[in-house]
């Protein structure tokens, strides 16, 4: 199994880390472009991901993308570190840059990080982007560069102990424990987005158009949400963070090892836009 016990959920976000427990907002970035390419702060129209054709301006369909991506990576990226690696368990930074090119594909990519498992990892999900609409500049096809700031957290291999990850409602009938753990995610996500009070944020942070915090909890044998804690750069985000996380509902299943419940411990990286 890809992902262990100790760390179910990947922490990956389109930010960078400032001072400890605190996260600063960081949305995806334009790089200097060279050649051909057109930096994405002065493009016309921006690449736009699939699903994200309707949203009305550039920095909506930015944002979009943003969030695509990171789900990409969320369903995706393998963060149990091989056993011949040096590298260890933690959180891990790694930055992406690649282009959009004319027609819409993802080349040139390149990753930097502490480790060369980091950074083939990393590529590998890129290339798993889906063809794009290309950006347009003065109604001709152009290669736009970005850049993609990551945030992982690795877990040593404890030899696939983690028998079935715990399962959210309506994930029940997925066929696989990859595609569980994948659906369950998405409705934590689905779930603390459409609860959050958005309004709440926006007036704590008057300045800013998004905000991030890191959520901590525990899935208990029962399946219930317990020991939830929050970190984030304003108190108001983190307490409405925990509010929203102990709402959860009760998992249909707890996680099993060895077919036996266990205590599953939880972590997510969330961006929220005002």
């Amino acid at each position: 199994m890809k992902y262990l016990i100790t760390a179910i959920s990947m922490l990956i976000g389109l930010a960078s880390f400032g001072q400890e427990n605190t996260f600063k907002q960081s949305e995806l970035n334009s790089i200097a472009g060279k050649g051909d390419s057109e930096p994405l702060m002065v493009i016309e129209h921006v690449p736009v991901y699939p699903g994200c054709e309707n949203e009305k301006s550039n920095d909506l369909k930015k944002k979009c993308m943003s969030q695509k991506i990171a789900q990409l990576f969320q369903d995706n990226f393998n963060t149990e570190i091989n056993e011949n690696s040096d590298i260890h368990p933690g959180m891990k930074r790694i930055a992406l840059i690649f282009k959009i090119d004319e027609e819409g594909k993802v080349i040139d990519m390149k990753a930097r990080a502490e480790d060369t498992y980091l950074e083939a990892e990393a590529i590998r999900v890129i290339k798993l982007i889906p063809k794009m609409t290309p950006g347009i500049q003065k109604g001709v096809a152009v290669t736009v560069p970005f850049s993609l700031p990551l945030n992982v957290e690795l877990t040593a291999n404890k030899n696939n102990l983690l028998g079935k990850f715990p399962v959210y409602r309506g994930c029940d009938k997925e066929s696989s424990n990859k595609e569980l753990e994948a659906c369950s995610k998405r409705k934590i996500m689905t779930f603390i987005q459409m609860s959050y009070d958005i309004e709440l944020a926006s007036r704590a942070l008057p300045l800013q158009k998004s905000t991030q915090f890191l959520l901590e909890f525990t899935i208990n044998k029962k399946g219930k949400i317990e020991n939830v804690n929050a970190k984030a750069h304003h108190k108001a985000i983190a307490i409405e963070a925990i509010k929203v996380a102990k709402r959860l509902p009760k998992f249909k299943e707890p996680g099993l090892l060895d077919g036996i419940p266990v205590d599953t411990p939880f972590s997510l990286l969330m961006t929220l836009y005002f």
